[in-house]
């Protein structure tokens, strides 16, 4: 009897030693994570999982059925895998006991959570893997695509590449010297640990965060920007963005712009449509009409990321910065989906009410914008 209690207390020391460890040296951001690691620990009996289901299962799924399950294409799905396993990211040799997890079943599995309604539990089951385990996966797999983001997302720099954005956008419906269109799009969330709920609730009474992106004609993003809680207005959210105090300069100081909704200030280098009050002129609706065929690509863009990537409807983080990393690892996988003419044909593409406007108190800066529109408006219309 002595002897099985002083085995308990040995099995209880050291399972503390790894509570105390965990917590004080992880880096995952989740609470219910940290608590189911503790929780498998504590189990004297394994935890029923999937075995071998990328082998048994994933290996057999035809093309048409490995998309429909993990939003992507086979072919760009082991492009990535192929990147990932050469990447500092995935871990070379193993440590401790467990068995060292493939770079193929590092992407399956962060692609299978992104892609669907599920719980971080569900799909650390159906891979095979213990809360903690599917934890370090994700980790991983989220600092290998946020490594990737200054070369995937970028802003065209060079005079050429500003010409040939602006080329395809004016395909569309004529509007000259487009650089993007902006917008921006709720994503709506859990209410973060230790925060009030009223302080990200949006219009809806949803607790959101904003994305904010601007993207090309082929919906391509060429800036992302998240993090700001919903409650804030989208002109708001575009001060704060590490863009706004770029895009003058990106611009060529006013020659090229981005076109966006109501909500935002019009200025040289960003246009907005003519407020309808029941008085437009002719040319002025022409104008709203044209800005608006092309402005429609952002709201597209955000349509297909939230189609392709379910999680998106809701995400169930704890902390602000793990929500607004994984936001921004979707848009990253977005526009690689792009790049590989990787396309879900049953995506819906959302669209998504204006905000009303504020008060805009600079005037100088909203008066030459409105110039330049009025340029803009009578070179459509000159016939």
């Amino acid at each position: 009897m002595a002897d099985q209690l002083q085995q308990q207390f040995q099995k209880f020391n050291i399972f503390m030693e790894f509570a105390i460890e965990l917590l004080e040296s992880s880096s995952s951001d989740e609470s219910d994570q940290e608590i189911g690691i503790l929780v498998d620990q504590m189990h004297k009996h394994p935890i029923p999982k999937i075995i071998n289901y990328v082998e048994n299962v994933v290996s057999i799924l035809n093309d048409s059925q490995f998309k429909s399950h993990f939003r992507v294409k086979r072919t760009t799905c082991y492009r990535l895998v192929e990147q990932f396993a050469r990447s500092e990211f995935y871990p070379s040799e193993h440590k401790g006991g467990s068995s060292l997890i493939s770079a193929e079943c590092h992407i399956l599995s962060f692609l299978w959570y992104a892609g669907n309604n599920c719980t971080i539990r569900e799909s650390g089951d159906r891979f095979n893997m213990s809360l903690s385990t599917f934890s370090s996966v994700q980790r991983r797999v989220m600092s290998f695509l946020l490594d990737l983001l200054p070369t995937v997302i970028r802003f065209p720099k060079t005079d050429l590449e500003k010409e040939r954005v602006a080329a395809e956008f004016e395909q569309i419906s004529g509007f000259p010297n487009i650089l993007g269109c902006v917008d921006g799009s709720y994503i709506n969330i859990r209410t973060p640990a230790h925060k009030i709920k009223s302080t990200y609730t949006n219009r809806h009474d949803i607790p959101s965060i904003t994305l904010q992106g601007i993207c090309d004609a082929k919906k391509k993003f060429l800036d992302v920007f998240t993090g700001p809680a919903g409650k804030l207005h989208d002109s708001r959210v575009f001060k704060l963005s590490f863009i706004s105090s770029e895009i003058q300069t990106l611009s060529n100081n006013g020659h090229y712009h981005l076109i966006g909704d109501s909500a935002y200030p019009i200025r040289q280098w960003l246009l907005t449509p003519y407020r309808d009050y029941g008085n437009l002129t002719r040319q002025q609706i022409k104008y709203n009409k044209k800005l608006s065929s092309s402005r429609v690509k952002i709201e597209n863009a955000f349509g297909l990321l939230k189609g392709r990537f379910r999680q998106l409807g809701r995400l169930d983080f704890h902390k602000v910065v793990k929500m607004a990393q994984f936001i921004l690892c979707c848009c990253v996988l977005h526009n690689i989906c792009i790049d590989y003419d990787d396309i879900c044909e049953d995506i819906v593409n959302a669209n998504e009410e204006d905000n009303a406007i504020g008060p805009d108190r600079e005037h100088e800066m909203r008066r030459l914008g409105e110039l330049k529109r009025q340029y803009i408006c009578d070179l459509l219309n000159h016939e």
